[in-house]
């Protein structure tokens, strides 16, 4: 019996599962921001999904940054590092929150580093950014992440600025003129 329990425990020490974080975040104020620590096995994966809403078309742009860390504690060192960070941004076709396989597409793909960033211009709906990677510290890893939206001006905003412009020209020449 207890032969079984040790192969048992082995087996799963090495399988390092992957983890995840699953969360929905509020850009109304227009930014996000956190941090994520996993805490496991040196080399497990884990990837992480942030849904969000958008009520109107928006530009803005997301980033994430490996945070490594290193401290002692008593005689042993312990230290937070991720290896092979990534980011993307998906369309979400589904409830905000949820995660509808298959129907999902791809947006942006910012790749992989040590500091992930990229921008977007989005039309309202339901999106969710993706990060991944590999804990690479002896216990962990830890990332910060950053997410900003603004409202993208109307058609109306850009003609109401020539049209002042256009005046603006009008009211010159025809001082220069004179």
């Amino acid at each position: 019996m207890k032969i079984k329990f040790l192969v048992l425990a082995v087996f799963s020490a090495l399988a390092a599962p992957a983890m995840a974080v699953n969360s929905v975040i509020d850009l109304s104020s227009g930014s996000a921001a956190g941090a994520q620590t996993h805490v496991g096995v040196m080399g497990s994966s884990f990837v992480d999904r942030y849904f969000f809403s958008l009520s109107q078309p928006v530009v803005g742009g997301l980033g994430a940054s490996d945070v490594q860390l290193s401290y002692m504690v008593g005689p042993a060192t312990v230290s937070f590092d991720i290896g092979g960070l990534t980011a993307s941004l998906w369309s979400d076709l589904g409830t905000v929150g949820s995660f509808d396989t298959g129907v999902d597409s791809i947006v942006s793909a910012f790749g992989t580093g040590e500091q992930v960033s990229g921008s977007f211009q989005l039309a309202a709906g339901n999106y969710f950014f993706q990060i991944g990677g590999n804990t690479m510290g002896t216990t962990g890893g830890v990332y910060s992440w950053a997410a900003s939206v603004s409202p993208v001006p109307e058609p109306e905003q850009y003609s109401m600025l020539l049209a002042g412009l256009g005046l603006l020209g009008l009211i010159a020449r025809r001082r220069v003129g004179r």
